[in-house]
């Protein structure tokens, strides 16, 4: 193997995996809008919000491994990680919200 492939390989490993990260945020950022989708079975609406936290969590992993490899690498695109983990704090930012607003209104 000539020292050039695997150069390429490791930043198309990097660019793939940057890809997931944003992936799993905006999948779990657009789990939120499942209730409104009105024509679908309760259950069906109820169900994308569990997976919500988790896949958040995962694009927050994910995009910070990979910002970690990238450490050092002045050529990397790290645009699609660092969205990544935005979404996925996000997506975890939404539920923690609404139990402070809950746990709030209901000590009034």
């Amino acid at each position: 193997m000539k020292p050039d492939e695997s150069a390429e390989e490791a930043q198309v490993s990097h660019r793939e995996t940057g890809a997931v990260s944003l992936a799993l945020g905006v999948a779990a950022v657009t789990m939120y809008g499942s209730p409104f989708l009105f024509f679908l079975h309760p259950w069906i609406r109820t169900i994308p919000l569990y997976l919500a936290v988790p896949l958040g969590i995962c694009a927050i992993v994910f995009g910070a491994c990979v910002l970690y490899r990238m450490r050092g690498d002045g050529g990397a695109d790290r645009r699609r990680a660092r969205a990544g983990v935005a979404l996925g704090t996000v997506a975890l930012a939404v539920p923690v919200a609404l139990l402070v607003w809950l746990e709030w209104s209901l000590q009034r």
